[in-house]
């Protein structure tokens, strides 16, 4: 008989028997309720398996990447751009190296993997590039270890921020439970220290500010928007579009952030720089271009590579924002700052995205602060479309973004009031009652009128821009 002919007839053989006990089994299912009993056991036995065998495998992951974090703990990391390029590319080179050998050689892979993580400039492309090119055993140790790193330092971030000296400390508060039970909870800004009504408690610079577009290049600072006298301004080496009151400010400007969006007087609306400049005036924005500032920043700050632990987008990305909803203001926004920082800045374009965007201007929004620097109480200003937090004691010249005062949280009976002291962005909270080590700073996020808003005024006012129903105790005691 042929050898084909025994073949196909095995596997009909086979074939039916299969057959035939899949019917038996079948039945056995259908009518036996030991045997579905017994069935069950199994199945749940297996199932109990699989899970201890997941969570072993779960357990020795999360142990391999502790140790592998532990290994590095000590590690100092090259700081210039060559360097670390250098270092990067080695790490990379001897991963690859490492994985080649199989499953003995990834844990060291994925430490020389993460290390080139830690100095890359865009760490984001390069977590990507991992995702392509190296196994996913070598991948997961490598996004485990970027995981619990970010986590340790998310834990330790409030224990060293603010600094110990600006004498408040961030801390959470119950703030309601949601449809499904989960507590809800808030932060905001403690006092560590007493102050008695009219001591400053702290001060702090932004980290980013602009001035209102309607009163650029004439008589304030385009960084730290102090006033300035005709006599004493001092012009942009390029472009005749900002003044400075200082060639300090000019030369911190220039380095973090106008040197890549300025104009350079160009007279032709379609260069990049010069579109996002026409824009802001047109519309009277300003929080574009903080936006841009706040980006070439970033970037600026990352090539410093300082050694801080923390960067600005360590920084904002725990404060609150507003839901921004896109819009065809936004969509313009968006390509504006493509196109002026696309040539100039690496990888900017991608890093722009619709969410992330949104997100920034909710960050502003919510947190943004009026300036007041303006030596004149009577002085007009083109209002603003933009809202930022502000009680309007003296007229309003620009806005800044700060990371400590944005935890500070509203009342309609605020124990602290914002002055500019030095009439300059250098912001300074002051004790406008006494207050004792432990309570919470409040500060007025909107103009009462000198008083004379309804307690239904003062929350339609808070709910249409922040989205909150206040509940300070003025708001309560009047209800």
């Amino acid at each position: 008989m042929k050898t084909s002919t025994i073949v196909a007839a095995t596997v009909g053989t086979i074939a039916v028997a299969t057959i035939g006990y899949a019917i038996y089994f079948d039945q056995k299912r259908r009518n036996d309720p030991d045997f579905r009993r017994k069935l069950k056991k199994e199945k749940k036995r297996a199932l109990k398996q699989q899970k201890e065998e997941e969570k072993k495998k779960v357990t020795k992951t999360a142990k391999t990447v502790e140790e592998a974090l532990a290994s590095i703990k000590e590690d100092e990391f090259p700081t210039s751009m060559e360097a670390r390029e250098k270092f990067c590319m080695e790490q990379l080179s001897t991963g690859e190296a490492h994985f080649t050998r199989g499953p003995e050689g990834y844990d060291t892979a994925a430490i020389c993997f993460y290390k080139a993580l830690k100095v890359y400039p865009a760490p984001a492309e390069l977590v990507m590039v991992y995702q392509k090119t190296i196994p996913p055993e070598v991948f997961t140790l490598v996004m485990g270890m970027l995981s619990m790193d970010v986590h340790k330092k998310q834990e330790k971030y409030y224990t060293i921020f603010p600094p110990k000296e600006m004498n408040v400390k961030v801390d959470e508060l119950p703030e309601g439970i949601t449809a499904e039970g989960q507590k809800v909870v808030r932060r905001g800004l403690f006092v560590t220290k007493d102050f008695a009504a009219g001591e400053t408690i702290y001060s702090e610079t932004p980290i980013i500010s602009s001035l209102e577009p309607s009163l650029e290049g004439k008589e304030f600072c385009h960084y730290c928007l102090k006033q300035i006298a005709a006599e004493d301004r001092v012009r942009c080496a390029t472009c005749s579009k900002v003044v400075y009151c200082s060639e300090t400010c000019q030369k911190t400007a220039t380095t973090e952030f106008h040197a890549v969006l300025c104009t350079k007087d160009s007279e032709d609306a379609s260069t990049p720089e010069r579109a996002l400049y026409d824009y802001t005036k047109e519309t009277n924005n300003k929080y574009p271009e903080m936006i841009a500032k706040f980006l070439v920043r970033m970037v600026h700050e990352e090539t410093l590579n300082s050694g801080e632990e923390y960067n600005l987008f360590d920084h904002i990305e725990r404060l609150r924002f507003l839901e921004v909803r896109p819009s065809a203001a936004e969509e313009k926004e968006i390509s504006l700052l493509k196109v002026a920082l696309g040539s100039k800045i690496p990888g900017i374009e991608e890093f722009i995205n619709e969410e992330r965007y949104l997100t920034l201007k909710g960050k502003l929004l919510y947190n943004a602060y009026g300036i007041s620097t303006s030596l004149d109480a009577d002085r007009s200003v083109e209002p603003s479309p933009e809202q930022y937090r502000s009680v309007h004691d003296a007229p309003v010249v620009g806005a800044g973004f700060y990371r400590v005062t944005s935890y500070v949280s509203h009342s309609c009976d605020p124990n602290a009031k914002i002055v500019f002291l030095e009439h300059n962005n250098n912001m300074s909270v002051v004790a406008s009652k006494d207050i004792k080590a432990g309570e919470e700073l409040h500060v007025g996020f909107i103009d009462q009128k000198n008083g004379t808003l309804s307690t239904e005024q003062r929350r339609q006012e808070l709910f249409q821009h922040y989205r909150f129903k206040c509940m300070c105790p003025l708001c309560e005691s009047s209800q």
